[in-house]
């Protein structure tokens, strides 16, 4: 019975070696594949921060992030590391794979714009859908692409014309004075809060009351605390 039992742990302990050999294995082909590819961009003179032949950008992009605060937006890195390496354009490669999938970054919004125009014709990327699914179930306009979204969009098209935004502006107003009269009474104050929550807060507010008809204050309160919506 003994005998019996340590053959099934030999043989477990088999499998889950070669399990993990195959995974390592895996793992070690496609850096391999992500680093040389970067290094084949770059000797083509494509523009980019210095990559090593190991790790990518990762060493590029901790120096920069080791410049922000700890708890600082990801969206200020790509600003960061044009500021150390002045050379690179509004366009650049960045290799921060296992941690994130390559990156072709844009600064700029005249490129920015061309990615995200419908005359592009560039495919929504795949995190798209699969963040917003769980929301949306992949019925909304950021997900849909082709002929589908185009019919959507014609739907939608009154609510965003220039004329219906024009009637939202006093309503719009009001919310964002009412969000700078907070921030005035922290300054006041001299506390430390959170602006990204007080800023979704303005945000759902304004959303609110443009598109539902609905406020989240109650009567001569101006101050609101939490995300009801």
């Amino acid at each position: 019975m003994s005998r019996l039992l340590a053959l099934d742990l030999s043989l477990s302990f088999r499998f889950l070696f070669l399990v993990l050999a195959a995974y390592i294995v895996r793992f070690l082909y496609k850096l391999y594949k992500i680093r040389s590819y970067f290094h084949k961009l770059q000797c083509d003179g494509l523009p980019m921060p210095p990559h090593h032949p190991i790790f990518g950008h990762l060493l590029v992009t901790n120096t920069a992030l080791s410049n922000l605060p700890r708890d600082a937006h990801a969206h200020y890195l790509p600003s960061q590391i044009r500021l150390k390496y002045q050379y690179l354009g509004p366009v650049y490669y960045l290799d921060m794979w296992p941690f994130a999938p390559p990156f072709l970054v844009a600064t700029s919004p005249t490129v920015i714009s061309q990615f995200t125009q419908s005359e592009s014709h560039l495919p929504n990327h795949p995190g798209i859908r699969k963040y917003l699914y769980p929301i949306t179930g992949g019925g909304d306009l950021a997900s849909m692409e082709g002929e589908e979204w185009k019919r959507w969009r014609k739907i939608y098209n009154p609510g965003f014309s220039a004329g219906h935004i024009q009637t939202l502006v006093p309503t719009i107003v009001e919310e964002v004075g009412i969000f700078v009269d907070i921030l005035k009474e922290h300054a006041r104050k001299g506390d430390m809060f959170s602006l990204d929550e007080a800023a979704i807060n303005a945000t759902m507010d304004v959303i609110g009351r443009v598109a539902l008809y609905v406020t989240r204050r109650l009567p001569g309160n101006c101050l609101w605390s939490g995300n009801q919506f």
